[in-house]
């Protein structure tokens, strides 16, 4: 069923879906889920690590033999038929001007023909996989993509994800240090970002590269169209002190990790089973603004879908429990609170919005959730749209974080921006 929150931009997307994709470079995209009834999407970069290969980004070289992978569940049962159409996109994730057979070899529009009915009691669900590139469709050139799903039978869009393909042409570095903000210096990291091209030649290095950087895969947050601001030895230097690229560097997640519903796991404080589902209470979670630091292992923000109940990885034969998140505050926040992390598109949802009690002072939350391990943390809405997570969660600069810097280039009269080069920074006080 689809949510109300989507109606008026499913009526704009169908708008568009029905015209020529070399119309629509007004069009800014991102990573949505349509419609109630799919859920967890995940989309990865496979590098042959088994489970721990979803929490890859979905960032892969040209010349590389990795795929990508997109999973989904619908969660109505039976069997829909969904098509998959990729487009390419400028480097501010508008649709480029370039016709399909500039960029593709194959053809878009293709059925997604892997899919598992699920073969739990609890839980009814109808599994799908699709890999790319395949014998169907492969990229040609370097850039921004669009992967989007839709039904045949409504030409309704399901779902759309970002990607990126790189080539390896230049080398971009970083470096994170204490930001020259005083006021951050405890609570920030800042990025320093510099551009080798030394065995690529670029004629006007600072009008022709962007950089964008982005902190644990987060889009919403990142800093784009970064350019540099003067030249040493053929690297390009981005020391615009005007921009900081300053991010809080907040907390480790928490963690929710159903990956078993026969025993508790750290933070699970108990789980209740029946013949219709099963209830999973998480232990009660309390502001961590005002705490001291603690080093936990996390995933920045990113989720599994695991299964150690059946020893088979949980495609098909996972359950959807029902997860109950409880936050206790002192007082309850002006504006909305939500779970937030890769599971919720990095967004504030409807499905993720918690609600006060103001007889227990708590914060609750029930979300169904399928086998897997789980980060999140809870976040403010702002009245820019926004999650501001550090008024709960705090921020301190010691916060292990990772840090994608993507490099965009585009020559003078060019006709689509080309991706030299993709490294991820790591922060390890």
């Amino acid at each position: 069923m689809l949510t109300m929150k989507y109606l008026l931009s499913l009526c704009f997307v169908l708008l568009l879906w029905s015209a020529s994709y070399g119309q629509l470079d007004s069009t800014y995209n991102d990573n949505r889920t349509y419609m109630d009834n799919i859920e967890s999407v995940q989309f990865y970069a496979q590098m042959g690590l088994g489970a721990e290969d979803d929490l890859n980004l979905p960032i892969i070289r040209l010349d590389s033999d990795n795929k990508l992978m997109l999973e989904f569940d619908n969660r109505e049962g039976g069997f829909t038929n969904y098509l998959y159409r990729i487009v390419h996109c400028d480097k501010d994730w508008y649709f480029s001007s370039l016709d399909e057979i500039e960029y593709i070899d194959g053809f878009n529009d293709e059925e997604i023909d892997d899919f598992g009915y699920s073969s739990n009691a609890y839980s009814e669900y109808t599994h799908y996989s699709l890999s790319i590139p395949n014998d169907d469709i492969k990229w040609t050139i370097s850039g921004n993509y669009m992967l989007f799903i839709y039904e045949e039978d409504t030409n309704l869009p399901v779902l759309s994800r970002r990607f990126i393909i790189s080539e390896k042409v230049v080398s971009v570095f970083g470096q994170i240090s204490k930001p020259q903000d005083i006021s951050l210096i405890r609570s920030h990291n800042e990025i320093s970002v510099s551009v080798d091209y030394r065995n690529f030649r670029i004629m006007r290095p600072l009008q022709e590269v962007f950089v964008t950087v982005m902190q644990n895969g987060n889009g919403n947050s990142a800093y784009h169209n970064i350019q540099g601001t003067n030249i040493i030895d053929q690297t390009i230097m981005f020391d615009d002190y005007d921009l900081q690229v300053t991010f809080p560097a907040l907390k480790e997640f928490r963690s929710c990790d159903i990956r078993s519903l026969q025993y508790r796991s750290e933070f699970v404080h108990s789980i209740e089973r029946n013949d219709n589902n099963t209830n999973v209470l998480m232990d009660l979670d309390k502001k961590r603004a005002d705490k001291h630091y603690q080093t936990e292992p996390d995933a920045n923000g990113g989720y599994i879908i695991d299964n150690k109940d059946s020893g088979t990885g949980g495609d098909t034969n996972s359950e959807y429990a029902n997860v109950i998140f409880s936050l206790e505050v002192d007082r309850p926040y002006l504006d909305e609170v939500y779970l937030v992390g890769a599971f919720s598109e990095w967004r504030p949802k409807d499905k993720f919005r918690l609600d006060y009690d103001t007889n227990t002072g708590i914060y609750t939350k029930d979300v169904e959730l399928k086998q897997g391990y789980y980060d999140y943390m809870y976040g403010i809405l702002t009245e820019d749209g926004m999650l501001e997570l550090a008024p709960i969660e705090g921020s301190w600069y010691e916060t292990e974080n990772e840090y994608q810097m993507v490099v965009y280039y585009r020559e003078i009269g060019g006709e689509y921006d080309r991706v030299l080069d993709v490294a991820t920074l790591r922060y390890q006080f």
